[in-house]
């Protein structure tokens, strides 16, 4: 009996313990490039864009080194209406009624507000050997209303370094890979976030105090892996992201970041985090490959096994779907549109020798079925590449 009572406390415990964890969702960064083909392009993600999708794709036929990637988007609807607007809060000739007034419209249309941005670069060799440092920042202000959005903040820096190999059967051509990352998180809380109708009326009565802006902090470790397998220009793929064990973090406030406090970062904390796993299984066609014109198409799916226990499959992968296609020309010139749970994305980009420069405006499914609840933005992604 005594073991019984022991070995149930112990299983409450362990139960209470992983409730107890905050889960942090990866920050992936919105990339012109994938955010033009519907959020595809994970899967079969290639190089530089491999440290953010699968690591089978460190398998290259040549060295690539990426001196730096930067990419930028906002969620902001890009209507005439909108960057009017916003122009006019960037040149100080709107009101504080206005701001108060198209923030708020922005809230209720349920698009939300913010910006994020990454950077990041490393080394891909030709003989699947990865070593990589990224960062990369999201703030999101949500809502039905001004008076009830919140804001989420979230920063994450990684240091990674990733192995692929290539393996041939006849006909058939298998790319697996993997990579271990250290990262160090800081995040505001996910669940409550921070009040963003009060922080805009601090911010435009002059009365915003960073001190009262809590946020966690604190290092773990994770792996990825995944592989790629096709028979000419065909491919089906999978990858597993954020395969780590629980992490601690600690709390200060954004005072500290703003005052550059390193010593106020916690290396440790008592409160106990973990990244939420992600899986993604894909389709692919890629045709005619290097050559003056090139065409390719993608189909991505999050979470694919709990596609077999739905009770409405066709539902479920509509919501879950990433579809994208994407057309090159004359090796540098690059055309996409994609499918990206049910809404519709655009994007086009020119590589020009070592310089990349993308451009895309998407939509993505925030809500529980596709055409629910979208959230509109813009992304720009520039590279300096050596090497593809």
């Amino acid at each position: 009996m005594k073991r019984k009572a022991l070995i149930t406390i112990l299983l409450i415990a362990a139960l209470a313990a992983a409730s107890a964890q905050i889960q942090f969702s990866e920050i992936m960064p919105k990339d012109a490039r994938s955010m033009g083909m519907g959020g595809a392009f994970r899967v079969f993600s290639q190089g530089y864009s491999s440290f953010f999708g699968n690591p089978a794709g460190f398998a290259g036929s040549t060295n690539s080194f990426t001196i730096a990637d930067v990419s930028a988007w906002a969620y902001l609807a890009p209507t005439s209406e909108n960057l009017g607007r916003v122009r006019q809060i960037i040149d100080g000739s709107a009101t504080d009624t206005q701001i108060i007034n198209w923030v708020g419209d922005w809230m209720v249309s349920n698009n939300g507000l913010g910006a994020g941005a990454s950077v990041g670069g490393g080394w891909v060799g030709k003989k699947g050997i990865a070593v990589g440092v990224t960062l990369v920042t999201d703030e999101v202000a949500s809502g039905d209303s001004l008076l009830g959005s919140k804001l989420v903040s979230a920063t994450q820096a990684n240091g990674i370094i990733g192995f692929a190999y290539p393996i041939d059967i006849g006909p058939v051509w298998i790319k697996i890979g993997a990579d271990g990352r250290v990262f160090y998180r800081v995040q505001s809380d996910p669940t409550t976030g921070w009040p963003f109708g009060t922080l805009l009326n601090d911010v435009l009565n002059d009365s915003f105090s960073p001190s009262s802006l809590n946020l966690y902090g604190g290092y773990g470790f994770a792996a990825d892996a995944g592989l790629v397998a096709g028979i000419g220009p065909a491919m089906l793929g999978f990858t597993a992201r954020n395969l780590g064990l629980a992490f601690k973090v600690g709390s200060f406030t954004a005072q500290d970041v703003i005052d550059y406090n390193i010593s106020a970062l916690p290396f440790s904390g008592t409160t106990a985090a973990a990244l939420t796993p992600t899986y993604t299984a894909g389709l692919g066609l890629r045709l005619f490959e290097n050559t003056k014109f090139e065409p390719s198409v993608y189909a991505e799916v999050d979470d694919p096994i709990a596609l077999f226990s739905s009770s409405d499959i066709l539902t479920d992968l509509l919501t879950s779907l990433h579809a994208g296609a994407q057309i090159r020309i004359l090796n540098f010139l690059n055309i996409r549109g994609g499918l990206n749970k049910g809404w519709y994305s655009v994007g086009a980009g020119l590589d020009l020798s070592f310089l990349e420069i993308d451009a895309a405006i998407f939509t993505e499914e925030l809500g529980a079925y596709p055409g629910d609840k979208g959230r509109s933005g813009l992304s720009v992604q520039a590279a300096i590449r050596l090497g593809r």
